[in-house]
């Protein structure tokens, strides 16, 4: 029979060895991909999961501030709600909305309740915006200000 010291050497003998076997492995695995900070322009929706026809421009928006607020437009409704995110991982907590009645078509609730539940966030090589979350992929493009397509020209005096 062995004596406990013989035991506990051979124990930390094994621990150490594994501890080194670990800290080697880690060493050599390359370092996870970082997704860029997303920027605080306004994002329109483009795809949404389930959806086969178009999404109508600008009818569904997001816009993540540096202060850590969201502003998200979701159809005919206003919705207001705070978020962190970094290096691809995103939370957003919606935390009020107005509450207009929709269009019969409108995405609004599936699109909050999506946007609640997101859960990352990358960038494709066309530079669309992709979050996802247990509903699937959202995929954003930026939106165009409002008065760059509205603007009316002024007429010329004749």
């Amino acid at each position: 029979m062995r004596s406990p010291t013989m035991l506990l050497l051979i124990l930390a003998v094994a621990l150490a060895s594994l501890i080194s076997a670990g800290s080697a492995s880690a060493q050599t695995m390359p370092p996870a991909p970082v997704a860029p900070p997303i920027p605080s322009f306004a994002w329109q929706l483009t795809t949404f999961p389930g959806v086969t026809t178009g999404i109508a421009p600008g009818r569904y928006t997001i816009q993540f501030v540096p202060d850590g607020t969201v502003n998200i437009r979701a159809d005919c409704n206003w919705v207001l709600g705070t978020w962190t995110g970094a290096n691809g991982v995103l939370d957003i907590t919606v935390t009020m909305s107005t509450v207009a009645g929709c269009p019969v078509d409108s995405l609004e609730e599936p699109y909050v309740q999506a946007l609640d539940a997101a859960t990352t966030y990358t960038f494709d090589a066309s530079m669309a915006m992709i979050i996802t979350g247990p509903e699937g992929e959202m995929r954003f493009s930026p939106a165009l200000p409002a008065m760059a397509w509205q603007s009316p020209r002024p007429q010329s005096a004749s």
